[in-house]
C-alpha cells in the first residue's frame, strides 16, 4: 500500500536527504533527516528502501496549498 504525502515541507526534506545519500552517504544523509525532525521510522523507510519509491505517480509530492 502506498502512502500519499501530505506535509509538503516533510516531503521537501525528505527528498532533499535522498539526495545527500547518493551525492554523499546514508550516514550523512540519516543525520541531515534527524537535525530536520523528521521522524525516525520515516527516514529509516526512505532510505533504506530506494526501491519502493516512484516519484512518477501522482501524490509523491503534495501539491502546493493555493
Amino acid at each position: 500500500m502506498r502512502q500519499q504525502r501530505t506535509d509538503r515541507h516533510t516531503a521537501l526534506k525528505v527528498e532533499k536527504g535522498l539526495i545527500i545519500q547518493r551525492s554523499s552517504s546514508t550516514n550523512d544523509a540519516a543525520q541531515y533527516l534527524s537535525a530536520r525532525g523528521v521522524p525516525m521510522h520515516v527516514a529509516v523507510r526512505v532510505l533504506t528502501t530506494p526501491h519502493k519509491r516512484d516519484m512518477s505517480i501522482a501524490g509523491a509530492l503534495p501539491q502546493q496549498a493555493q
